[in-house]
């Protein structure tokens, strides 16, 4: 396979197999666009390069139904789904030093790239049972760092399957049974799998991660 047309098959713009998607969320991260890129920016400019653009610019985009813009992830039992917009990274687990005097929703710091980051509870903060322990074979936990406006929080989930085509068309609202935390900041649910995704919304889930957060 032509490595520089991954993105094309294995990538985002193909069946999402790639594994390095799981750690870089989306192929813009990847080095192998960016190289690409580059070798693209030092080519001649056809001709009519400049009008076929300015059509193509012209052109109105369609989205399709199940653009791949959202994280699904697992706290304890429950599938969540998160815009990528506000996603910075997927790291490995690392320690998560306790900081003095803080506790609660508070697990700690996290050094991510020499830079250290404050690490909440999320499950916690969205009033859901911890996960049961971990079973041999399982996929190992991950640490998620997000952020939006001024905030960047990290937090460790349990499971991140990567970015998913999820069926937003099928959207429900959420179910009576959420918690009220949860349901406070959820858009609605998906159908992914055998199972239902719930939406977060990214405004109320700050608003509350903010709040949470303020002794």
């Amino acid at each position: 396979m032509d490595a520089e047309a991954c993105w094309r098959t294995i990538g985002v713009g193909g069946d999402r197999s790639c594994p390095e998607l799981i750690r870089l969320v989306h192929c813009r991260e990847c080095p192998v666009l960016g190289q690409a890129a580059e070798r693209l920016r030092e080519r001649d400019v056809p001709d009519g390069y400049a009008e076929a653009a300015a059509r193509a610019a012209a052109s109105k985009y369609e989205p399709r139904r199940n653009d791949p813009t959202l994280l699904v992830f697992r706290l304890g039992t429950e599938w969540l789904a998160l815009q990528t917009a506000c996603v910075e990274e997927i790291a490995a687990m690392r320690p998560i030093h306790r900081v003095a005097h803080r506790g609660g929703l508070v697990a700690g710091l996290a050094n991510v790239r020499g830079q250290l980051l404050l690490t909440v509870r999320l499950g916690e903060l969205l009033a859901l049972p911890p996960a049961p322990s971990r079973r041999l074979g399982e996929p190992a936990a991950r640490l998620v760092v997000m952020s939006h406006g001024a905030q960047t929080w990290a937090f460790a989930a349990d499971e991140v399957e990567g970015v998913v085509a999820l069926a937003l068309g099928e959207q429900a609202p959420p179910p009576a049974t959420l918690p009220a935390a949860l349901a406070a900041v959820t858009r609605g649910t998906v159908p992914w799998r055998d199972r239902r995704v719930t939406l977060l919304d990214t405004v109320p889930l700050f608003e509350l991660l903010q709040r949470g957060m303020t002794p």
